[in-house]
């Protein structure tokens, strides 16, 4: 019998990405959301980044013992592939450095978890060729990097060519792309509008969990389960500043960055658990899509 699936990812990193040394979302927004998957008894996937999974590993170790899943984000949030939008000090690691800064990356994650790391995102879904070879060499078994919003193509789960990771081939690593609101007619180049990330936060839990429904249907494992991947921040789930002031600038956040971020988005994720689990959906992390 066919499943409806849900993959519920984190990007456990410094908040608002790139942007902020600070760490309140990892510290504080973790234990939140985990009370909500607890309440509803969901999996989720948390992948760290090597320095925050370094620097709290009190958090990890949490997350393991409530029966979540631990994979890797890089090691401080660097790009590691190509660019899908404009991204001002992105910080991109060149091509011959992609496989010796992610073994850091896996180990410094793997030393804390004590276990090993199956599962992979790349930060704002920058990947390539040459990061889905580093990661088959280093033992992964799934990756959910690929920008199916950019490309306008389907988002169900593929093996990527090792030569060119937006099409099918032969790679052992499982691609599994987040998923986008196909419906969306983008007005601009970065076509980010129809990304599914961070429509539950700025438009609701009803908004989102039906899109989810709407969506559901587009995306099928090999064995024909329905499947959405969704992935979403920490930090979302705590309130964050609209500007911050540096020693060398002082930088003014998009709303969309901010709106809703804290107790909104926790009531928001709260009830969009509780919702697809009233409708049968299962949730289940990056490493069980391996197997369905």
């Amino acid at each position: 019998m066919s499943k409806r699936i849900i993959v519920l990812s984190f990007d456990m990193e410094s908040d608002i990405g790139s942007w902020t040394s600070g760490d309140m979302g990892v510290r504080i927004g973790t234990p939140e959301i985990l009370h909500i998957l607890k309440k509803h008894q969901a999996q989720a996937t948390f992948l760290f980044t090597g320095r925050e999974a370094r620097n709290h590993p009190k958090i990890v170790r949490k997350i393991l013992s409530d029966g979540h899943e631990i994979g890797c984000h890089t090691m401080y949030h660097e790009s590691i592939g190509t660019a899908v939008f404009d991204m001002p000090g992105a910080n991109f690691v060149l091509e011959s450095e992609i496989k010796n800064r992610l073994a850091l990356a896996t180990r410094t994650v793997a030393k804390v978890a004590g276990c090993k790391l199956v599962s992979f995102r790349a930060p704002r879904l920058f990947g390539s060729a040459a990061m889905i070879n580093a990661l088959e060499e280093l033992g992964y078994l799934v990756d959910s990097s690929f920008p199916a919003y950019f490309y306008g193509r389907d988002f169900s789960p593929y093996n990527p060519s090792r030569r060119d990771w937006a099409k099918n081939g032969r790679s052992k690593i499982l691609e599994l792309p987040v998923f986008y609101d196909t419906d969306v007619r983008p007005s601009n180049k970065t076509l980010r509008q129809r990304d599914q990330w961070p429509m539950l936060r700025l438009k609701g839990a009803k908004m989102f969990s039906d899109l989810c429904l709407r969506m559901i249907g587009k995306a099928k494992t090999q064995k024909g389960h329905s499947l959405l991947c969704i992935y979403l921040h920490p930090w979302e789930f705590v309130p964050m500043s609209k500007v911050i002031v540096t020693d060398e600038a002082k930088i003014s956040f998009k709303p969309f960055l901010y709106k809703n971020c804290g107790p909104a988005a926790l009531n928001a994720l709260d009830a969009f658990v509780g919702q697809m689990k009233e409708d049968g959906l299962e949730f289940r992390t990056m490493r069980d899509v391996v197997y369905l």
